[in-house]
């Protein structure tokens, strides 16, 4: 292709909070983007978004997505803790162009998958359409609230609505966490896994190559957290298929988010 043609599925705009970046706001973002020809990126929102500030937030992705001209789309975010209050949020954000989905994080808000205050969000995806997003990760004995992430929790709700897209970022993780991703995208049509994430196992992309899952995985960079050429250079020097690889980089988002 001669025309930017990769699809981000997993970028953040805003200062992480836990380590300096040079480069976090829209503009950044962009120049990348340019750089490593990437059309579409979609922005799973900032520290503020999980905090809880999410009508700013919802407000600043929306004209992020404006000033783009519809090349950065976003998700909204749905804390259980909150509720009805969250819901009332993405409501409002429903009918926007640049909205294409829902964001959780079991972990950060303590929080475990398959609690039943989910509920509200996965049946408001399912009314309006949009895919799911959520953190994933393995059991971890020196971050325990991981556990509350692992891919197997989500899963009464993966079944329960299997009209909702839902995306596994981070695939799971490490070991027997992105075991569990993989056992889950080819058990459950609507179940995705991205790339996104500070994973660096040996025969990490490979591995999953062979699962013969490539219609369910999504490039994900974890912008600004990770360098976008990390996870592109494993698509682009894996033996792969030209046409799988279109898959991992373009298509599969465009089916997922519904972009363009």
């Amino acid at each position: 292709m001669n025309a930017p043609f990769i699809v981000d599925a997993h970028v953040h705009t805003g200062y992480p909070a836990v380590f300096f970046s040079p480069e976090v706001d829209s503009a950044a973002l962009l120049r990348r983007m340019d750089q490593f020809d990437i059309q579409y990126a979609v922005n799973l929102g900032s520290m503020r978004n999980l905090l809880g500030i999410t009508v700013k937030e919802m407000e600043k992705s929306q004209k992020e997505y404006e000033e783009s001209e519809g090349r950065l789309f976003y998700c909204g975010f749905f804390d259980p803790r909150r509720g009805m209050e969250d819901i009332t949020v993405l409501e409002k954000a429903a009918g926007l162009r640049g909205f294409k989905g829902i964001k959780i994080h079991p972990s950060f808000n303590r929080v475990p998958a398959e609690d039943e205050r989910y509920d509200t969000v996965w049946r408001f995806a399912e009314e309006h359409d949009l895919p799911i997003v959520a953190h994933s990760w393995s059991v971890s004995s020196y971050n325990p609230v991981q556990a509350l992430s692992s891919p197997g929790r989500f899963e009464p709700f993966a079944s329960k609505y299997s009209g909702v897209r839902f995306v596994l970022a981070h695939s799971g993780g490490r070991g027997e966490g992105r075991g569990e991703a993989v056992r889950m995208a080819k058990k459950y049509e609507n179940v995705f896994m991205d790339l996104s994430g500070d994973i660096y196992c040996f025969n990490y992309f490979e591995n999953m190559v062979k699962e013969n899952i490539m219609d369910k995985i999504l490039f994900g960079s974890d912008y600004p957290w990770v360098d976008l050429r990390s996870h592109l250079t494993r698509v682009y020097l894996s033996d792969l298929p030209t046409i799988e690889k279109q898959k991992v980089l373009r298509e599969t988002a465009l089916k997922v988010f519904k972009l363009g």
